[in-house]
């Protein structure tokens, strides 16, 4: 027998949907505000004034977005260490690489660093590190026509500092901090009440 248009699906029935409606994420608190927006300030400055005593002495621009990541939603996937390391180390080791290709083969730079950026996201995604500043990495490394000294400078010295300031900041008493960090996202209501289900618990899976 054929059910109504208006009839809920087996799998609704089976599957139950957290109560009520999703709530809405509340404002961060003022402390917590400050402390991002101070902690953002010293990490880029840290990362200019070791910078000075390299060879590269100007600041990579993605770690900026990378503040924003790990000061604004530390709690999030890509704030955690293996994204925001790996995305930044993977994605600056492709652009080294394809610019060593545009170098030896030739042909428009244009498609080689288009290339390069598409390549670092599939690595990024392959090894679960995807980190979204990090993508402008690769165009970054043809900008500058930069070598291998690329990874000693600027990127592992910013990395460095954004990593002690993010522990630092994010570790600090609540409302200040968001931590513990680094940390694991927890999984959201509806997935832990399709996991708690009956129905997920018997076997079945939708």
């Amino acid at each position: 027998m054929r059910q109504p248009a208006d009839a809920p699906s087996p799998l609704a029935q089976r599957v139950p949907l957290p109560a009520g409606r999703p709530k809405r994420r509340r404002r961060p608190p003022p402390q917590r505000l400050l402390a991002g927006f101070l902690g953002t300030t010293c990490a880029l400055l840290g990362c200019v004034a070791l910078l000075r005593l390299t060879e590269h002495p100007w600041l990579l621009p993605s770690l900026g977005g990378s503040c924003v990541i790990l000061f604004g939603m530390a709690r999030g996937v890509m704030a955690q260490p293996r994204s925001f390391l790996g995305g930044h180390v993977l994605a600056t080791l492709v652009g080294l690489a394809c610019r060593f290709g545009y170098v030896t083969f030739g042909g428009p730079i244009e498609l080689w660093g288009a290339a390069a950026v598409g390549a670092a996201l599939t690595v990024m995604a392959a090894t679960r590190t995807i980190h979204s500043p990090a993508g402008a990495n690769p165009i970054v490394v043809f900008a500058e026509q930069a070598g291998p000294g690329f990874l000693l400078a600027p990127l592992l010295p910013g990395l460095a500092v954004l990593f002690a300031a993010a522990y630092l900041v994010n570790n600090l008493p609540r409302p200040w901090g968001a931590g513990p960090w680094p940390r694991f996202r927890e999984a959201s209501p509806r997935r832990r009440a399709v996991a708690d289900s009956p129905a997920i618990q018997g076997g079945f899976r939708p």
